[in-house]
C-alpha cells in the first residue's frame, strides 16, 4: 500500500508540472508538426553547409587566380597529368555549387507526378460523398501524397490566412513545374468560376496522366536499349580492345603511351564517360 501511494503521489506532482508548463501558448507556436523528421534533412543540410562555405571562398575575386596558379605549379613541377586531374575536380566543384539550388529544387518535387493520378482519384470519392473542396484538400494532405500534400497544406494555410483560393492554387501552379498538376488546378479553378461535376473531371486528368505515363515508359524503354549498346561498348568493350591493341604495339614499337597517361586514362577518364553516360540515361527517363 505505502508504495502504491507513493507512485500515485509521484503521477500527480508530474501531472500538475506538465499542466503547468501546457499553459505557456509560446511553446506551441514554435512547434512545427508539419515538418518531416531531422534524420531526413541531415543530410541535406550537410551539403548546403558545404556548398556555402565553397561558395564564400570560391567566388572571391582572388580565388580564380590563385586556382590558376596551383595548376601551373602542378602541371610544371609535378605532371600534366595531374594538374589536368585537378582541373576536372575543380571545374566539376563549380559546376556543383552553381547548380545545386536547382537540383535541389527538382528533386523536392520529385514524387508528385507519381502520386498525382491516386491523389486526384482519392479527390473525386471524396466530392463524389459530398464533401466540399477544401475539405477534400484536407484529407488529401493528411493522406501523405508527399510533396503534393505540402504544397495542399500551403494552400490551405495561405487560405486560412485571407489569400483567395484560386490564387493561392495559380501560385502553386506556377511554383510547381508540372504539366498534370496544372491542368488540374486549371480545372477545378474552372469548376468554381463556372460550375460542373469536378469528380468525374478529376478522374478523367487521372486517367489521362496514368495513359501518358505509359506511353512515356515505354518510349524510355526503347531509347535504352540503344543507350545499352552504347554502354556496354564503352565500359567493357573499348577499355579491354585498347589495352590489347597498346600490348601489341609496344612489343613491336615500344612504348606509345607512358604509364602514367595510361593509369590516368584507366583510372580517371573511362570512369568519368561512364558516369556521364549514367546521367544522360538519367536524364532521359520520364519524370512519372
Amino acid at each position: 500500500m505505502f508504495f502504491l501511494e507513493t507512485v500515485k503521489s509521484f503521477s500527480l506532482k508530474g501531472s500538475e508540472n506538465e499542466t503547468g508548463k501546457e499553459d505557456n501558448p509560446k511553446v506551441f507556436s514554435m512547434l512545427d508538426f508539419e515538418k518531416s523528421p531531422k534524420s531526413e534533412n541531415v543530410e541535406n543540410d550537410r551539403i548546403e553547409l558545404i556548398r556555402n562555405i565553397l561558395q564564400k571562398y570560391l567566388f572571391k575575386k582572388r580565388a580564380i587566380p590563385i586556382l590558376i596558379i596551383i595548376f601551373i605549379m602542378i602541371s610544371c613541377f609535378i605532371s600534366l597529368e595531374l594538374g589536368g586531374i585537378y582541373l576536372v575536380i575543380m571545374a566539376m566543384i563549380y559546376v556543383f555549387t552553381v547548380n545545386y539550388p536547382q537540383i535541389k529544387e527538382k528533386n523536392s518535387y520529385s514524387d508528385l507526378n507519381q502520386e498525382l493520378p491516386y491523389a486526384l482519384r482519392h479527390m473525386g470519392i471524396e466530392l463524389k460523398s459530398g464533401k466540399g473542396l477544401h475539405d477534400t484538400l484536407i484529407t488529401v494532405k493528411n493522406a501523405d501524397y508527399g510533396s503534393l500534400s505540402r504544397e495542399f497544406n500551403r494552400v490551405l494555410e495561405e487560405v486560412k490566412y485571407g489569400k483567395p483560393t484560386e490564387e493561392s492554387l495559380l501560385e502553386m501552379s506556377r511554383r510547381v513545374k508540372s504539366e498534370g498538376l496544372s491542368r488540374t488546378i486549371h480545372q477545378i479553378i474552372g469548376t468554381l468560376r463556372v460550375g460542373g461535376n469536378l469528380a468525374n473531371s478529376l478522374n478523367i486528368i487521372a486517367k489521362d496522366i496514368s495513359f501518358e505515363t505509359q506511353i512515356k515508359l515505354k518510349e524510355y524503354s526503347q531509347k535504352l536499349n540503344s543507350f545499352i549498346l552504347i554502354y556496354t561498348f564503352i565500359a567493357i568493350l573499348a577499355p579491354v580492345v585498347i589495352l590489347i591493341m597498346l600490348m601489341a604495339s609496344s612489343t613491336v614499337m615500344g612504348d606509345i603511351v607512358s604509364g602514367n597517361l595510361l593509369l590516368i586514362i584507366y583510372s580517371l577518364f573511362f570512369p568519368t564517360v561512364v558516369v556521364f553516360m549514367g546521367v544522360v540515361i538519367k536524364k532521359l527517363e520520364p519524370k512519372i
